[in-house]
């Protein structure tokens, strides 16, 4: 019962952001069809408004979720906005899985996005998954940043978890790298240029 209550909540506020806040494009460099696209596991949240727009011109987009718990609330946003979360275990566990996610992605064309910092960070220092999934695929990499007019950040996370205020103006950069390498990555920015107007909380 707390899980419902918790995932109706989570969509209910999402919703709710859509239709007050202000999406501005700083940059929107994607391609129609298949790609891979990388985000910042901060920026999670909004990410499922994000991609719900770019899967207008990109087509269907499947997200990398963690299988734990944790990916249950994730799963649920994802799907509420379109998308399509792929589970996938930590440790030696994933190989099998990913093996099946690039098999799926090629048959059906797919984009694939991911945080490129996540599950448990490192915050802002990416692992490898997306690069090889670009450089597998010989797709092109894009990656997404995100910045917040204002904002509740979660500061006793590993990621500082943002989550943007109503009636917030939202900047998002998507730039394409083009077909990239896992052993030879480009550096992504941190966030979109803008002022952010950031509120911590702290852990009680």
């Amino acid at each position: 019962m707390g899980k419902k209550i918790l995932q109706n909540l989570f969509s209910g506020y999402l919703k709710f952001l859509k239709k007050t806040i202000t999406i501005q494009w700083q940059e929107k460099q994607i391609s129609d069809g298949k790609q891979i696209f990388g985000f910042w596991h901060e920026d999670s949240f909004f990410m499922n408004l994000v991609l719900e727009e770019l899967a207008e011109q990109a087509g269907p987009i499947d997200v990398i979720v963690t299988a734990d718990k944790r990916g249950d609330y994730i799963e649920h946003m994802i799907r509420e906005y379109g998308g399509n979360a792929l589970r996938v275990p930590d440790g030696f566990a994933a190989f099998a899985e990913l093996k099946k996610i690039l098999q799926n992605s090629y048959e059906q064309m797919r984009s694939i996005a991911v945080a490129l910092d996540g599950p448990l960070g490192p915050r802002h220092e990416p692992k490898k998954l997306a690069f090889y999934l670009a450089e597998h695929e010989q797709e092109e990499f894009v990656g997404i940043t995100v910045s917040y007019s204002c904002c509740l950040r979660l500061f006793w996370r590993w990621d500082h978890y943002a989550i943007p205020l109503p009636f917030t103006t939202v900047m998002v950069a998507a730039h394409d790298y083009g077909e990239v390498q896992k052993k030879q990555t480009p550096k992504l920015p941190i966030e979109a240029e803008t002022a952010e107007c950031d509120i911590l909380l702290k852990d009680a």
